[in-house]
């Protein structure tokens, strides 16, 4: 990809929102309102009481211009500016204190809120997520509010008032003085503002290369041992090579818009006293200041856009937070699924699909499928890779909602039954088992909770586990990942088997689950299956077709549709496509070539 594709993929990005962190984190800031409203008002004393060092400054000043000044007087002021300096620090201590309690309290409800809501999401919302994307987005992104909300709001509003509360007093002390130390300032921001306005136009063109940058190097970097084996280095570092170039092409161009009028912003922001000093100088001559004044003057102007630049610098990391937050605030809207939270009664535990549609992202998968499965049979759904199997059985626990047509299980249509309920009636076994890095006993036990060792044991038999656990150095207490032992994949497997055996649902879906193991533990997954088979309805997605082959009812999909049903032999001596398959199937198995299916 060019760097003009990526500008015209930019094009329909949307412009920056920079305010999306503040509108993400105000609906959670209830309850820590008060909180926040006492550091914001501790913040704004301590400016005034910064003030007050410039102030005895001043007094001591003007006696001594005026002859008055005695020790008592200049002790005084210096003791009341020690005191105000002190007082000052503490009350910003105090504010950083509170806002930092409230960024705390605020972030954990946000990231509460966020679970709440990505529990009520489809499941299958979350199937296409990177590890690294979601815990980005759940765990640093919220993270990084809490420097937005625990130093950003209390310092952006300090400097706030500091610039305000010194603008008024520079206007009060004498206008056309204030006037001379005032007006460099809106200059400078009107510049600062033209130079933002000129440089963000390059921001979508330089997010979509800063994303292909990382999407390069990580996919380099992912990929080196296919790369080392193939001898393909210097082709695949070309791609990352020419992402980083043209990163660093946009990131030029940027700074090439903005140096101009930002270069002449930061030269000028600051330059206050250039101009208050001849003109101070001329209203001294002429009598109409006196030096004190003029004194305060260069000792407020030298410093008069200090604040601003430090509510800019707040403003850049809310811009830049803000980036993240919209993707914060996108999953927060997304829609949720469906749940009236309603138990009903199931007259049966039969499932079945009429006229099922379905497609992902506006690509049809499912069209018109129909099919019934009765209570304590065994239903095995069968074809070619990518012809809708494992989005069938997906369909059932809901982990998508369908397009039309409708499924239901004991006559009850499975939206109107309360994800509850439906999640405590069906049991899947994934092809990709997970496991958490807790004990084996742990992983089992999350099948019911509540569950005895001696459950756990029985569960662990039924799924042809106990002997492979009972030879660990820990047993049933051994802890999986995470420094402990590392299973085979039909280890992992059957543990997985044993935890829907213990959750004892009336209905199982199986995807795939042998589709990794070897011989021996697949005759152990198939003992297991047996067992976890019984008396339940029971959905099977395979691929090898001899562990289907005693299923009550076989169907064969073909393109998201289901052309065959039946029983194994019926089917085999049909002549149609699970014919054509079960003899690749069989030729394969005994060493010889398919025949193309196709």
């Amino acid at each position: 990809m060019s760097i003009s594709t990526d500008q015209e993929a930019a094009q329909a990005m949307p412009a920056p929102d920079y305010f999306a962190s503040l509108r993400l984190v105000l609906p959670f800031l209830d309850g820590s309102r008060k909180a926040l409203a006492g550091a914001f008002a501790l913040a704004t004393l301590s400016v005034f009481l910064q003030l007050v060092p410039v102030w005895t400054v001043y007094r001591i000043i003007d006696a001594a211009v005026a002859g008055g000044l005695v020790w008592r007087f200049a002790v005084k002021n210096a003791v009341l500016a020690f005191g105000a300096i002190l007082l000052g620090s503490l009350m910003m201590g105090l504010a950083l204190g509170l806002s930092h309690v409230v960024a705390f309290d605020t972030i954990h409800r946000l990231r509460h809120a966020m679970a709440r809501h990505m529990a009520r999401l489809p499941l299958g919302y979350f199937s296409d997520w990177p590890s690294g994307d979601a815990k980005k987005l759940v765990i640093d992104e919220p993270e990084k509010l809490e420097g937005i909300i625990a130093h950003g709001l209390p310092e952006g509003v300090s400097s706030l008032a500091a610039w305000l509360t010194v603008s008024v007093w520079l206007l009060v002390l004498d206008w056309r003085l204030a006037l001379a130390a005032i007006f460099v300032t809106p200059v400078s921001f009107w510049l600062l503002g033209a130079a933002m306005r000129s440089g963000a136009r390059n921001a979508p063109a330089y997010q979509a290369a800063a994303s292909r940058m990382n999407a390069a190097i990580v996919e380099f970097l992912a990929g080196m041992a296919v790369v080392k084996v193939f001898n393909r280095s210097d082709e695949s570092l070309a791609e990352a090579s020419a992402a980083v170039r043209d990163y660093v092409v946009l990131e030029t161009r940027w700074a090439c818009d903005y140096l101009p009028l930002g270069g002449t912003f930061a030269s000028l922001v600051l330059t206050n006293i250039v101009f208050i000093l001849p003109f101070g100088l001329v209203l001294l001559h002429l009598g109409e200041i006196t030096l004190a004044t003029l004194l305060l003057f260069i000792i407020l102007g030298a410093s008069y856009s200090q604040p601003l630049l430090k509510l800019f610098d707040q403003f850049h990391n809310l811009a830049h937070v803000s980036m993240g937050s919209s993707l914060v605030a996108a999953l927060l809207a997304a829609k949720p699924q469906h749940d009236n939270r309603e138990k009903l009664e199931l007259a049966s535990h039969d499932i079945r699909f009429e006229k099922v549609c379905f497609g992902y992202g506006g690509e049809p998968v499912l069209r018109d499928v129909g099919f019934r499965a009765r209570a304590g049979t065994v239903t095995a759904i069968v074809g070619l890779s990518g012809a809708g199997k494992s989005t069938i059985a997906s369909l059932i626990p809901r982990f998508w909602d369908v397009q039309s047509g409708g499924i239901a299980i004991g006559g009850v249509d499975v939206r109107d039954i309360g994800l509850d309920q439906l999640m405590d009636t069906v049991a899947f076994v994934f092809q990709s088992t997970f496991l958490f890095s807790d004990t084996i006993a742990a992983n089992i036990r999350f099948g019911k909770p509540d569950a005895t060792d001696e459950e756990v044991e029985a569960a662990a038999r039924s799924a042809q586990a106990h002997d492979f656990i009972s030879g660990l150095p820990e047993s049933y207490a051994t802890c999986i990942g995470g420094g402990g032992v590392a299973l085979s994949g039909g280890e992992r497997q059957r543990i997985a088997i044993a935890r829907a055996i213990l959750k004892d649902a009336p209905i199982i879906v199986l995807d795939e689950a042998t589709a990794f193991a070897d011989p021996d533990n697949e005759a152990a997954i198939q003992q297991a299956l047996s067992v976890l088979s019984a008396g339940r309805t029971l959905i099977v997605v395979a691929h090898r077709l001899h562990t289907i082959a005693g299923a009550d009812q076989i169907l064969v999909v073909d393109a998201g549709r289901i052309v065959e049903r039946g029983r194994h032999e019926d089917l085999v001596a049909g002549g149609g496509l699970y014919s054509r398959l079960w003899d690749d199937y069989t030729r394969g198995q005994a060493g010889l070539q398919p025949q193309r299916i196709r």
